[in-house]
């Protein structure tokens, strides 16, 4: 199967820190870099089980946007390019403890998330080879209908990448074959965030977004079973529990 995927492509700077991270203080650690942001992972991870893939992005002018170039080449991933000379090119930052818990992270993703609704045109000629999109809610909303029109009668999955961008998939929700989230995710594109009733459990979120158009979705919730749902109904998945958490960094996006 051939694969577009829309979405960020950042640079990560992953730290994995020696001992628990405290405030106001420095940690001894060791650093790595690579290329990140969900539709490149999730494009990696493709490409790696070998499928074709393609990646459409934003890079900008600068030493970051050439690293990731000749990354991405290495593992035969093609780059649908859309260069900007007005914003860097985006990066990550993790902070995790020995433990693999996540204390502290940040994201400078402008270059994406000032993308304009026809950020994708030029490439669509190339896009258009792929039988399935996956699109990232790092993209703005206007640029996520605009490729859920422009895609026609071919698959589209999506991924709701954060509480804070999550809700951008409302609109789209009728349109995707398929949607990746967490619980925390599902419910701030159901709009349950505020409710202050027990927290609903992930059969009753996944279930709530197919009624909400979504064809099928996946519902995750850490350790806890894996929940899909399509209209034939639900089905729990158990999750593996490793011995040893290396580090939480692109977990959803592997899955």
């Amino acid at each position: 199967m051939t694969v577009c995927c829309f979405g960020a492509i950042h640079l990560d700077t992953l730290v994995h820190a020696s001992r628990a991270i405290r405030p106001e203080t420095s940690t001894p650690g060791a650093f790595s870099t690579r290329p990140g942001g969900v539709a490149t992972n999730v494009a990696r991870g493709l490409a790696r089980l070998g499928s074709d893939v393609f990646l459409a992005g934003a890079l900008g002018n600068d030493p970051e946007a050439g690293v990731l170039r000749d990354w991405l080449a290495r593992e035969r991933i093609r780059l649908l390019e859309v260069r900007r000379e007005d914003a860097p090119t985006g990066r990550y930052i993790a902070l995790h403890n020995p433990d693999g818990s996540l204390p502290a992270a940040v994201v400078d993703a402008r270059i994406t998330d000032t993308l304009d609704a026809g950020a994708f045109c030029a490439d669509m000629a190339a896009a258009s080879s792929a039988s399935l999109w996956f699109l990232d809610a790092n993209l703005p909303e206007d640029v996520l209908d605009r490729l859920c029109t422009t895609a026609g009668s071919r698959r589209i999955a999506a991924d709701a990448v954060s509480r804070a961008k999550a809700g951008r998939l409302r609109p789209v929700l009728p349109r995707l074959d398929m949607l990746f989230c967490n619980r925390a995710e599902a419910q701030v594109i159901l709009g349950e965030e505020n409710d202050a009733r027990e927290l609903p459990g992930t059969r009753h979120l996944a279930t709530a977004l197919v009624r909400a158009g979504v064809r099928a979705c996946l519902v995750s919730d850490g350790g806890a079973d894996l929940v899909v749902a399509t209209a034939d109904g639900c089905v729990g998945i158990p999750v593996p529990q490793p011995e040893r958490i290396h580090d939480v960094t692109g977990a959803g996006d592997a899955l």
